[in-house]
């Protein structure tokens, strides 16, 4: 009888027990944390296929770079559809998300070059720096463009 009482204690507990401090900020940004994931493993794809292309071509990187985000981008419009939880249904309206990421990143591409020069010939900071800086600030374009024009929640499987 006695052991009987632990258990269902137990099982008690587990079932309402308090969410840590870290639960509960997982649960209040997962989405976001999930982008996060994301895009470092798109980068990580980025950099990967334009290094490899750049040494089998011998240094065609306006190829390399053109191949590694096509492939960096496929990968992530896969992905953010997973993260944003928008996997539209009919054709149609696949075509129209797909068309929408295209055109945000197509959009992003001189914001990103615009940022990156004023970052370095403004402000003055080194091209490496500054490229990160950009980066950053582009990913926080490319998160909000992406949740408010392209992965609406009302398109779901």
């Amino acid at each position: 009888m006695q052991l009987f009482k632990k258990k269902e204690k137990n099982l008690f507990k587990k079932i309402f027990r308090k969410k840590s401090k870290l639960e509960k900020f997982y649960d209040k940004n997962e989405e976001f944390i999930k982008y996060c994931l994301v895009s470092t493993i798109c980068t990580g794809i980025l950099y990967l296929v334009f290094f490899v292309v750049d040494l089998i071509t011998k240094g065609n990187y306006l190829l390399a770079n053109f191949l590694s985000y096509t492939i960096s981008f496929t990968v992530l419009f896969i992905l953010d559809q997973r993260v944003f939880k928008s996997r539209p249904i009919r054709k149609r309206d696949k075509l129209k998300q797909l068309t929408a990421f295209i055109i945000v990143r197509i959009i992003g591409f001189p914001l990103d070059s615009l940022v990156l020069s004023i970052l370095i010939n403004k402000f003055g900071i080194g091209n490496m720096a500054a490229k990160v800086l950009g980066s950053l600030i582009m990913f926080m374009y490319n998160y909000v463009t992406n949740k408010l024009f392209v992965f609406k929640k009302n398109k779901l499987i």
